[in-house]
């Protein structure tokens, strides 16, 4: 049995349909998100629509807490940052959908055929910890004091693999905004099996994003750096 790991989708419908095509002809179809789904980007309700098809095992993001936020402070901050694909976000999910992501829990625990996962975003112990390769020695300390076996997280962008000792912690990169250096969207398959992670890199093609980053957003070079620039 093989489980497809997805992180960082921010609304990029034309990445995410890509993975979808993908993890559909390898016949999978249990699905694990580790957040940030919204912001960024714009096409939220596709997203949705197609995070439907699975069995769907989610947690919360950062971005995720910014769109349940009324710090109007924080959100007017984000906007100027990040764009206006959160605020279009949330208009888009409506009640319903702005009530499903008020459900999910951070972090959270599944279990597979008696192998226990702890999915989160950052670390589970803080939502907003990036977690890179090099990160201090007691930072990874920290997971020692967690039961799971296995540990899903995202946030940075980029793809990581670390064992430590009975520990296995993957990050599957970005769906929607990869730091690859290509308009890719990045993701993993972990088989249960024999217990090891695939890391794929799929190509799309990023026009119709920087289209829509042009119309809402336009000169916002946050949005566009990362996916190849309008050469695409």
């Amino acid at each position: 049995m093989k489980i497809g790991i997805l992180s960082d989708i921010h609304a990029n419908l034309a990445a995410l349909s890509v993975v979808v095509e993908e993890l559909h002809s390898l016949q999978i179809e249990n699905l694990i998100v580790a957040g940030d789904t919204v912001g960024y980007y714009y096409e939220i309700l596709g997203v949705r629509e197609l995070l439907q098809d699975f069995i769907l095992f989610e947690t919360l993001g950062n971005h995720e807490m910014s769109l349940l936020s009324d710090d109007q402070t924080h959100l007017k901050e984000y906007k100027q940052k990040y764009g206006s694909g959160l605020s279009k976000n949330f208009k888009d999910l409506g009640s319903a959908g702005i009530e499903y992501i008020k459900n999910l829990s951070h972090p959270q625990h599944i279990s597979f055929e008696n192998v226990a996962f702890l999915i989160s975003h950052g670390a589970p112990w803080d939502i907003n910890q990036y977690l890179y390769p090099n990160s201090a020695v007691e930072l990874w300390d920290k997971f020692e004091s967690y039961s799971e076996d296995i540990f899903i997280l995202g946030h940075t962008h980029h793809q990581m693999l670390k064992r430590l000792k009975h520990k296995l912690i993957i990050n599957p990169g970005s769906v929607g905004q990869s730091r690859c250096g290509m308009p890719n969207a990045d993701w993993a398959v972990f088989d249960l099996i024999d217990h090891s992670v695939t890391f794929k890199s799929t190509p799309y093609s990023p026009k119709s994003v920087l289209e829509q980053c042009a119309i809402f957003d336009p000169g916002l070079d946050l949005l566009t750096k990362h996916l190849g620039g309008q050469g695409w």
